[in-house]
């Protein structure tokens, strides 16, 4: 039963993955619409749950379910898919002009990177996990709240590290 839990997880992982390569390689190509449902689907299928259920949850609450019953790598592995589909969405939002969702997605993505990095530190990261650094980066002068402050220096990732 383990092990088919494990073969369940590890190609809906593999499928979620797939679709953030795609949005990834398509980029600017694919019309904002069509990006916009190619997220949707793919958090509906990391979650098991409908958009509208998703999103109706806080973050931690977020956190918290993609761990639920997972060992500590499947866990952290959904939840930097997470962070990648977070982060895809802010430069979705980015080319529609809607900032405030594009800031709000990326500190999502750095939140969900930093704790899932820190609450499971051991092994490598998946290809698809976002860079933090690069994170940082990108919210630039924006800065960033005391929570995800402390969480970039107890990592040690990026300008808001010092």
């Amino acid at each position: 039963m383990l092990t088919s839990r494990r073969d369940y997880l590890l190609r809906m992982i593999d499928e979620v993955a797939r679709l953030l390569s795609r949005l990834m390689a398509r980029g600017e190509l694919v019309k904002p619409e069509e990006s916009q449902l190619t997220l949707t689907l793919a958090f509906e299928r990391l979650f098991g749950r409908e958009a509208v259920q998703i999103f109706q949850l806080t973050p931690d609450q977020q956190y918290l379910l993609l761990g639920e019953g997972e060992p500590p790598d499947a866990a952290r592995d959904k939840r930097l898919l997470y962070a990648a589909l977070n982060a895809e969405a802010a430069r979705l939002y980015d080319r529609l002009g809607r900032t405030e969702l594009a800031r709000a997605s990326r500190l999502n993505a750095l939140r969900f990177a930093l704790r899932a990095s820190q609450d499971c530190p051991n092994g490598d990261l998946p290809a698809y996990a976002p860079d933090p650094s690069a994170l940082v980066t990108e919210l630039g002068a924006t800065g960033l709240d005391p929570e995800t402050a402390d969480l970039v220096r107890a990592a040690g990732s990026g300008p808001g590290a010092d």
